[in-house]
């Protein structure tokens, strides 16, 4: 249950002011009555008790905020006061604030190190990371780049990490609207479907708000982010999104690069021996730039044996005969 993705309608919002209220108040009376001392007495009401309308109860029973009790006449009560309250007072906090500034992120001493070139782009994510408000990146390029591995650094900073191409069924903006996260990594941004996530998407990156529809009720939450996406063409992708990015075309690495970052990345993110490490790159590099292969190997292979084995049996199951 979340109480706060309801909290933008205002009706809804001085109903749960009104019903915690008159809970605490029918709290206060039984303790203070000698006749309830000993009995388990619930503070349960009825819609015309605390004087509210019947359609907001039907939202609220929806939604699982109350929970109803008794026969023909229906009586309610929180499922979780103390949510309600919390959620409340964070609603409230949140609208005193005029202007809001991005939670400081700490870059650790070696981010980005593992990124072979492109000095001035890392400084420029560095900065963009390190910023106060909000400058959104895209990197656009072919399957066996950069893009992967700044992504997977990126990451490490606690991001939340989502392929477009394998989004579950909940979609974007819920995500989006159930976590709030500071860091937003969304890779393969141009496999995104639904109109709704790009709404979302957009509407998050410009003002730092989701909202959201969910049991008939409009919700909305605030919180700015920063997105990180990436794709292979930025065709298809609608031009307001990509006017909200500062875009960043990057050319694939030579083979020779590749083999070199993949036996870094190993040896310093996976703790793989460098000896094992390099012979992972070399012999993933024959057949695939796929940096994240050559991890899944690396978590499996003990041995250059391992390796060879490991990697007969991808290609093996690789592509239908």
């Amino acid at each position: 249950m979340d109480v706060s993705s309801f909290l933008i309608d205002k009706d809804v919002r001085e109903a749960l002011k009104k019903i915690v209220e008159y809970e605490e108040m029918k709290e206060k009376e039984y303790s203070e009555n000698e006749i309830f001392k000993g009995l388990d007495m619930k503070p349960y009401w009825t819609w015309q008790d605390v004087g509210i309308h019947w359609s907001i109860v039907q939202k609220l029973l929806l939604a699982g905020i109350v929970k109803a009790t008794g026969g023909r006449k229906k009586e309610y009560l929180l499922a979780s006061r103390e949510e309600v309250k919390k959620a409340l007072e964070e609603s409230e906090a949140f609208e005193a604030t005029e202007e809001r500034k991005l939670e400081e992120i700490k870059l650790p001493d070696d981010f980005l190190d593992i990124v072979e070139g492109f000095d001035d782009l890392k400084k420029f994510i560095k900065l963009s990371l390190t910023a106060e408000k909000p400058v959104h990146i895209l990197l656009i390029g072919p399957p066996g780049c950069a893009k992967s591995l700044i992504l997977m650094e990126i990451e490490r900073l606690g991001a939340r990490f989502i392929t477009a191409g394998t989004a579950t069924k909940v979609g974007i903006r819920d995500v989006l609207f159930d976590e709030t996260p500071r860091i937003f990594i969304i890779d393969e941004i141009e496999k995104i479907q639904d109109s709704k996530d790009f709404s979302a998407i957009l509407t998050w990156m410009q003002d730092g708000r989701i909202i959201i529809t969910r049991h008939g009720l409009t919700g909305e939450k605030r919180g700015m982010g920063l997105v990180f996406g990436a794709c292979n063409t930025e065709r298809g992708l609608p031009p307001e999104l990509l006017d909200r990015f500062q875009k960043f075309y990057i050319k694939p690495y030579t083979p020779e690069q590749y083999r070199r970052i993949v036996s870094n990345y190993l040896t310093k993110r996976c703790n793989v021996n460098p000896e094992l490490a390099s012979y992972i790159a070399e012999k993933v590099g024959e057949y695939t730039t796929s940096v994240r292969e050559a991890i899944r190997i690396s978590r499996i292979a003990k041995t250059k044996e391992d390796v060879d084995e490991l990697i007969s049996i991808i290609q093996k199951y690789s592509k239908e005969d």
